[in-house]
C-alpha cells in the first residue's frame, strides 16, 4: 500500500491505525451507528441465520491503513457486506472505494444505502446488487430494530444465493415445528 499525500482534509487525517483483529465471517456489516450493529447482532441471533456474522463501526476503519487492513483480512473473504453511511460517499471515501473494488473483483453481493434518509445515486452506484434490493434493504434499515435487521440479512441472502434463502426457511420452520 502506497500513501498519497494529499491537500484534502477528512476524518482520516486524524484517526490512528488499528487493526480489528476481526476473523472472517460470511456476511459483513458496517455503520457508524451502534445502534444499527446491534440491531443487526439481535437479528442474526434471533434468525437463526446458517451462515457467520461480522459487525464492524466504521468510526474504526477511518485510516487508508485501517481499511486496507480489514479488507485483506476480513472483507475478502466475505459473500457479503452491507454498509449504512450518514452523509453519504465523502465521509467514508477511501474505504468505500476500496470495498466497492474488492466486491467488483471477487463477486460480492455489496449494499452500500444512505442512512440519513435521503437517496444517494453514488452510493446506490456503488452497490453491486440491484437499486430494487438497495430500496428494500434501505427501507428496512430505516425501519431499525431486531426484526427489520434480520429482514435486511434475509435479503442480503438472498442475493448471494436462493439456496441459502432456502437453508434459512427450513431452519425458521424447523425452530417453529412445522417441518419435521
Amino acid at each position: 500500500m502506497h500513501l498519497v499525500f494529499r491537500e484534502s482534509h477528512g476524518l482520516e487525517e486524524q484517526a490512528v491505525p488499528q487493526d480489528l483483529g476481526q476473523r472472517p465471517g460470511d456476511v459483513v456489516v458496517l455503520s457508524f451507528s451502534d445502534s444499527d450493529l446491534s440491531a443487526f447482532a439481535a437479528g442474526w441471533r434471533a434468525g437463526g441465520f446458517p451462515w457467520s456474522l461480522r459487525l464492524a463501526n466504521l468510526a474504526a476503519l477511518v485510516h487508508p491503513l485501517s481499511v486496507d487492513t480489514y479488507v485483506e483480512q476480513t472483507l475478502v473473504h466475505a459473500k457479503a457486506i452491507l454498509i449504512r453511511l450518514i452523509g453519504g460517499a465523502a465521509y467514508w471515501e477511501y474505504g468505500l472505494r476500496e470495498v466497492e473494488r474488492l466486491a467488483r473483483e471477487n463477486g460480492i453481493a455489496l449494499a452500500v444505502l444512505a442512512a440519513d434518509g435521503r437517496e444517494d445515486r453514488r452510493l446506490v452506484g456503488a452497490s453491486t446488487v440491484g437499486d430494487d434490493m438497495v430500496r428494500r434493504l434501505t427501507a428496512l434499515c430505516d425501519a431499525g430494530g431486531a426484526d427489520a435487521a434480520a429482514m435486511a440479512l434475509g435479503e442480503l441472502a438472498r442475493a448471494v444465493s436462493p439456496v441459502t434463502l432456502s437453508l434459512i426457511h427450513i431452519r425458521r420452520c424447523r425452530r417453529r415445528g412445522d417441518v419435521e
